[in-house]
């Protein structure tokens, strides 16, 4: 009787043990100061660019003995529109304007899905930009550096595909094409708990 009993208190501490490393080993973070996403394009008249350094970013990571991470568990991604900046205020204002920031927040990623292929995260969710909503799959290289998490990648798309008019501007003698590239680099660090 009494060896049950001991045997049942050592099974519910190794119980909690294993539970509390489990909680120890997935880390939640969030942006760090200076992460960034950029849109680029071309136009009829040069390259631009467009840098939120606003961007908002959540995640999720379990990660090994070494605080390397193993697997992406949750990742919500949101750039206000107006945070986007180029050279050109006037380009701004257009962009802004077929982003139809006066009616939706912004872009915006929440992940579904991810494997893992050492520090490459193939990551699978929906894409919401002007209100539209694609389901993406881009891929993302994190790897520790200091005190925080770097995750860096890009993606191209078109802006059609989310119903978005190409940006003019000078009257539209200078248009935007079509094919755009989303490139982020982004600083996690972790959240105290």
């Amino acid at each position: 009787m009494e060896f049950s009993k001991s045997t049942k208190n050592l099974a519910v501490i190794l119980g909690f043990i294993a539970l509390s490393f489990t909680l120890r080993a997935q880390t939640n973070f969030k942006q760090a100061d200076g992460s960034y996403i950029t849109i680029a394009g071309t136009s009829t008249l040069h390259e631009w660019t467009m840098t939120s350094l606003q961007a908002g970013v959540q995640a999720s990571f379990q990660m090994d003995e070494k605080g390397a991470p193993t697997q992406l568990k949750s990742l919500s991604v949101s750039v206000p529109s107006e945070s986007l900046k180029s050279a050109h205020k006037a380009m701004d204002k257009n962009a802004y304007s077929a982003l139809k920031g006066d009616k939706f927040k912004g872009i915006g990623f929440t992940l579904a899905s991810a494997t893992t292929n050492n520090n490459v995260f193939q990551c699978n969710g929906s894409l919401t930009i002007a209100g539209v909503t694609k389901s993406i799959s881009l891929d993302a290289t994190c790897q520790p550096k200091e005190k925080t998490l770097r995750c860096t990648g890009s993606k191209k798309m078109k802006m059609s595909d989310f119903q978005v008019e190409a940006p003019s501007f000078m009257f539209g003698s200078v248009k935007t094409g079509d094919e755009i590239t989303i490139s982020f680099n982004i600083d996690l660090t972790a959240v105290k708990n």
